[in-house]
């Protein structure tokens, strides 16, 4: 039988399959179900600091907090610790029920509460934690550096802090991809997860109002998580793991065929049942038997561009041989 056992961060998985934060890690009923499912490992849904800010808000209401203070401040305080217990309460209950690692992962916007959250997530058991940052590059006045530096200065006080595995959670809005990521991996990431896939807005034209794009991931957002893998896979101090239109057996395959040491899934799960991991894990078995590979190791990385004969095969210049028709 082939040995789909991995590594990411450290954390010793059965196979490269993470079911991402989502809704199917909400709770400890969905979580019991991943790992049934054949899940390597869950993250558990993001605890984001905007949203107990919501509500907080609605739970002061109408409180004039400019004439009683002390009850404002009670309030806001109330509301921040009761998300954030029940947020605690979970990744302890996932601890004693689930065998498989269990990442707790937090979004902030302040930089106190990332320290604060990742040292209590440690407290409780997570066996690793993962930061989704997502730093707005919409300010005209900041540069590229600067937001570079605001991502390091968040994974370098967390990293003080806490001494399980942390990963990074990131977008594709780097100007100097390769250099940004080679960055975060000096700087102490043990793993990237490349790349997230944020809120998308849209319009309704005929109500004129804002409105979410399509939720769900679809396939052909894989190809540039893909191409950053293979780019990266070797030349960062980091593990990587793929996420964004991986939507079946195949998809995993080239990415760990790419250098990735696991991939976290959401949408193909939600779409299909958080039971298609087996069918996922029995396909990549018979795809090794058939091209006789033993284990992941065997074929990790190659088709990583370090390990390619023409490297420039993802870059543009392929991009430019296709248009003239170069073979």
């Amino acid at each position: 039988m082939s040995d789909l056992s991995t590594t990411f961060m450290g954390l010793q998985l059965k196979n490269p399959i993470i079911v991402a934060s989502s809704h199917l890690t909400f709770d400890i009923d969905k979580l019991k179900k991943c790992e049934a499912a054949g899940a390597g490992a869950v993250v558990l849904k993001s605890l984001f600091e905007e949203q107990i800010r919501i509500e907080s808000d609605r739970m002061v209401g109408e409180l004039n907090f400019d004439a009683y203070t002390d009850a404002y401040d009670y309030f806001q305080q109330s509301s921040k610790e009761y998300h954030l217990d029940k947020y605690l309460d979970l990744v302890e209950q996932a601890k004693k029920k689930l065998s498989i690692p269990v990442i707790a992962s937090v979004n902030c916007i302040s930089d106190g509460n990332w320290i604060e959250y990742a040292e209590r997530f440690e407290k409780m058991g997570a066996d690793a934690l993962e930061l989704n940052v997502f730093i707005i590059p919409a300010d005209e006045n900041t540069t590229g550096k600067v937001i570079e530096d605001k991502y390091i200065d968040i994974l370098r006080k967390v990293k003080k802090k806490v001494h399980i595995p942390v990963a990074l959670k990131l977008g594709s809005q780097f100007s100097g991809m390769a250099h940004t990521m080679h960055r975060f991996g000096k700087e102490g990431a043990d793993g990237l997860v490349l790349f997230n896939r944020f809120y998308k807005p849209d319009i309704d034209i005929e109500n004129f109002k804002l409105q979410a794009a399509h939720i769900f991931s679809v396939p052909e957002e894989m190809s540039f998580t893909l191409q950053w893998i293979a780019i990266l896979a070797g030349k960062v101090n980091a593990d990587l793991a793929a996420t964004t239109g991986i939507h079946s057996s195949a998809d995993i395959i080239k990415q760990v065929l790419a250098g990735a040491h696991a991939v976290e899934m959401c949408s193909a799960l939600m779409k299909n049942g958080i039971e298609i991991i087996d069918t996922y894990l029995k396909e990549i078995e018979q795809w090794m038997e058939r091209k006789g590979f033993d284990s992941l190791s065997d074929f990790r990385g190659k088709m990583s561009q370090e390990s390619l004969e023409h490297p420039e095969a993802y870059e543009r210049s392929q991009y430019v041989k296709s248009l003239v028709g170069i073979e």
